[in-house]
C-alpha cells in the first residue's frame, strides 16, 4: 500500500469555508482615449481595470454559498464520495465525518477491502493503516490538517477582511477570477481565487512558511450544488507534496449524529 495516497482527503475538505464578497469590476472604455501632440501623436495607455474591494469580494462569496445564517446552523456533516489519484492508478470509496469545532474522520475503503482512516481530533492527527499501524502526522502536515479540520471557520472570513488584499485578476482553468491574499496566522499565507461572475471560490492555496522550507497545499473546487440552503463543491482536486488526487462527492448530509468516539486515538498509537 502506497502511504503517500493517504495524507489525503481531509485536505480535500479544505473546501473553503471562507467568507467572501461582491465584485464590481469596471472596464473603462478606451474609445475616447485622449492623445497628446508634441512632435508626434502618442496614445495615452488605457487605464487598468478597476478591481473590486476586499469587502466586495467577501460579501459576494458569502451570498453565493448561501449566507452566514445558513452555515451557522450546521454543527456536523457527513460526506460520501469517490477518491481517485490523478493517474487513475487508485480508486476508493470515501466517507468523511466532521464535527464542530474541529474534528474530522476520513475513511477510505479500497477495492481490495483495505480500510484506511485519517483522523484529526483538533489537536493531533494520525493515519490508521491496518497493515502499517498508526502513523502520527507531525510538522507542517499536522498544522495543515488541524487548519482544515475547522468546521465552518468563520474566523478566517474576519481575518480575510482585516488582513486581506486583492492581488489582481487571474485565470483558473475556464474561470476568470479575482485573487485575494491574506495571512490567517503569522507563518501562513493564503490565496483564494473567486470567480468574477458567480463569486464562488474555485481555488485556495495555503503556504506554511517553516524553517525547513515552504509547505504548499493547493485545492481546486468546482461543481457547486445546494444542500440545505448552502452551496458545496461536489468536485475537488488536491495537490500536496507531489501527491495529486481528486474527490467526487456523491452525498452530503448536515447535522447528522456524529459520536465523539469516532475521533478517539487508538491505544496502540505512538505517544
Amino acid at each position: 500500500m502506497n502511504r503517500r495516497l493517504v495524507p489525503l482527503a481531509a485536505s480535500a475538505l479544505a473546501v473553503g469555508i471562507v467568507f467572501a464578497g461582491h465584485s464590481r469590476a469596471q472596464n473603462p472604455s478606451s474609445s475616447e482615449t485622449p492623445v497628446t501632440t508634441v512632435s508626434a501623436v502618442t496614445a495615452v495607455p488605457a487605464a487598468a481595470p478597476v478591481l473590486p474591494t476586499t469587502k466586495d469580494v467577501l460579501e459576494k462569496f458569502e451570498t453565493a454559498i448561501g449566507g452566514r445564517s445558513v452555515w451557522a446552523g450546521f454543527s456536523t456533516r457527513y460526506l460520501k464520495g469517490i477518491y481517485q489519484t490523478e493517474d487513475a492508478s487508485a480508486f476508493a470509496a470515501m466517507e468523511i465525518f466532521s464535527k464542530a469545532p474541529n474534528k474530522v474522520l476520513i475513511k477510505i475503503t479500497f477495492s481490495n477491502g483495505i480500510v484506511l482512516r485519517e483522523v484529526c481530533d483538533g489537536k493531533a492527527a494520525w493515519i490508521e493503516d491496518p497493515i502499517g499501524g498508526t502513523h502520527m502526522l507531525t510538522g507542517a502536515a499536522l498544522e495543515s490538517r488541524i487548519r482544515q479540520a475547522d468546521f465552518n471557520d468563520h474566523a478566517d472570513g474576519l481575518l480575510m477582511g482585516i488582513t486581506g488584499h486583492i492581488l489582481g485578476a487571474e485565470k483558473v482553468g475556464a474561470h476568470s477570477t479575482y485573487v485575494l491574499e491574506f495571512s490567517p496566522e503569522k507563518k501562513i499565507t493564503t490565496k483564494v481565487y473567486f470567480d468574477q461572475d458567480t463569486g464562488l471560490a474555485v481555488r485556495a492555496d495555503s503556504t506554511l512558511h517553516r524553517d525547513e522550507g515552504d509547505y504548499k497545499v493547493e485545492n481546486y473546487m468546482d461543481d457547486y450544488r445546494p444542500v440545505d440552503g448552502a452551496y458545496f463543491p461536489f468536485r475537488m482536486r488536491h495537490v500536496e507534496k507531489g501527491n495529486v488526487f481528486t474527490v467526487r462527492v456523491t452525498q452530503i448530509k448536515n447535522n447528522v449524529p456524529v459520536d465523539d468516539s469516532l475521533f478517539f486515538k487508538p491505544a496502540s498509537a505512538p505517544k
